[in-house]
């Protein structure tokens, strides 16, 4: 695997934890801007299922450096 895949790899998975991170935020920032707040342990399992999405895709990532990744190839209503 060349530097390049390496390094777009990479940066797919921060813009992707990135994006997760900020809808979570965006949906955190809402709730308690119009309804109401937040209780904290509702917050905390929000946070670890955030992390854990993150995690994913880091060890996704990791695992394809090694060859035995989480790709799949692209379908459409399951038909090749």
């Amino acid at each position: 695997m060349s530097a390049g895949a390496v390094l777009l790899g990479f940066l797919n998975v921060c813009l992707y934890c990135a994006i997760v991170i900020l809808i979570a935020f965006a949906i955190a920032w809402a709730w308690t801007t119009f309804i109401s707040p937040i209780d904290a342990n509702v917050y905390k399992w929000g946070r670890i299922v955030v992390a854990l999405l993150c995690i994913i895709a880091i060890v996704g990532w990791l695992l394809s450096l090694l060859g035995g990744g989480i790709g799949y190839a692209p379908r459409f209503l399951g038909r090749w």
